[in-house]
């Protein structure tokens, strides 16, 4: 029910869009043609009141929802005023004061609509966080071309409509002038010819110049940060590349490292998902933890049967590590401290010379669980086949969760010995 509703606010939003914008793009015109009066406008005024209308009635609702909180986080809602604020612009905005007061001008009071649709696209942003620069973009042009609009039908109001040209025409000739007169081209095929054009002009020119500064500095602002996590990537990889010919690191040595980075950007865009997850409040970290260590634990005979609360305590006590080819997880006679879960990659369980494989694992396995519950020292050496994602469980924050599950803390070690006995 809360999808179906925020998907119909969402149409809705939309659809204001719509009508905001095509009244911002026919009043103008319109008033400038003298197209007040026809039936067709008319009509217009008349689909717009409904519409309008009825989104205030809808905001009016919303705002009714947001003070019961069911509906708007409070953060989204602001406060009171300015709620009173919006409807006060909504209410302005839908009222037909043109055709009561038949008064032309009082149409622009439409415009105070396109706040909303301001609104609107900031919320998408924030919604869209993949696709940010585009909607920037995008929402960018919009206005744009709509302020484009607005200079043509005021450039058309002051020269007037060619005798010779219908109006379409002369709308199409204003329309070319602003643009050219925006984008700082200037052919001068289209010149002022009286004061109040020259002055018009001189003000589209300044405007023109502050666009033309904002479009260079957001374009390059976004071209910069298109892809913020390779960027930061590049930077690491160059930091280290300086230090590793400062400290003259062997060759061999500086193409494991810079394997290893490249094998972290490949597959974990350089993110630490410790750092990521330890971001999040209390309530997202334990699920996303679980989210994301659920089956592996699962699939430990040790935790079977253990409950959800104790699973969701583990889960948020395994943190990830990676190990490259040829690495030595631990090697026989090491005191057991911690076990592991495979997430990705494979690695083998061998001798304490390494000549012989006793078994290999991968991706879904565990091992170490026994010497984590018993404290005794590793039977054999487990050893990185390829690069390996691992989960890895300390003995003391696992001693630590145990302490809280006295019950299941006999039940794994009683597990644990009788697993010791069948090896």
């Amino acid at each position: 029910m809360l999808q179906t509703n925020l998907t119909l606010n969402r149409a809705w939003d939309a659809l204001i869009t719509l009508s905001a914008t095509f009244a911002a793009l026919v009043i103008p015109i319109k008033l400038v043609v003298g197209w007040q009066n026809r039936t067709s406008m008319i009509y217009f005024d008349a689909i717009g009141t409904a519409v309008f209308s009825i989104d205030l009635l809808v905001n009016l609702q919303r705002t009714r929802y947001a003070k019961q909180d069911k509906f708007i986080p409070e953060k989204k809602r602001g406060p009171a005023s300015l709620q009173r604020g919006w409807l006060i612009v909504d209410l302005l905005a839908a009222l037909p004061l043109s055709l009561v007061f038949n008064i032309a001008l009082l149409r622009f009071l439409r415009f105070l609509k396109l706040a909303r649709v301001a609104q609107f696209m900031r919320q998408w942003r924030q919604r869209t966080v993949k696709h940010s620069n585009v909607l920037r973009l995008a929402f960018f042009a919009y206005w744009f071309l709509l302020s484009a609009h607005w200079l043509a039908c005021g450039w058309l109001a002051l020269r007037g409509v060619a005798a010779a040209s219908d109006h379409w025409t002369s709308y199409l000739r204003a329309l070319y002038w602003t643009i050219q007169t925006l984008s700082t081209v200037g052919y001068g095929d289209v010149t002022p010819a009286t004061n109040a054009e020259t002055l018009y002009t001189m003000g589209v020119m300044i405007f023109g110049v502050g666009v033309y500064g904002y479009i260079i500095g957001n374009v390059a602002s976004i071209l910069a940060n298109i892809d913020p996590a390779k960027a930061q990537h590049l930077a690491n990889v160059e930091k280290l590349t300086a230090f590793m010919n400062y400290r003259n690191i062997p060759p061999p040595l500086q193409k494991r490292i810079r394997d290893y980075y490249a094998y972290l950007w490949e597959k974990r865009m350089s993110f630490d998902e410790s750092n990521v997850v330890f971001s999040l409040p209390p309530s997202l970290r334990t699920d996303v933890s679980l989210f994301l260590k659920r089956d592996i634990i699962e699939t430990v005979p040790l935790f079977q049967g253990a409950g959800d609360a104790f699973i969701r305590e583990i889960a948020l006590q395994m943190t990830p590590v990676i190990f490259t080819p040829g690495d030595y997880i631990y090697k026989a006679g090491e005191l057991g401290r911690d076990m592991y879960f495979i997430t990705q990659g494979t690695v083998e369980v061998v001798s304490k010379d390494g000549n012989m494989v006793y078994v290999t694992l991968t991706v879904g396995d565990f091992f170490g669980e026994i010497a984590l519950v018993l404290s005794q020292p590793r039977t054999a050496c487990v050893r990185a086949v390829s690069y390996c994602d691992l989960y890895r469980l300390d003995k003391e924050m696992f001693d630590r969760v145990l302490v809280n599950y006295p019950n299941i803390a006999a039940e794994i070690k009683a597990k644990a010995m009788e697993r010791k006995k069948g090896w």
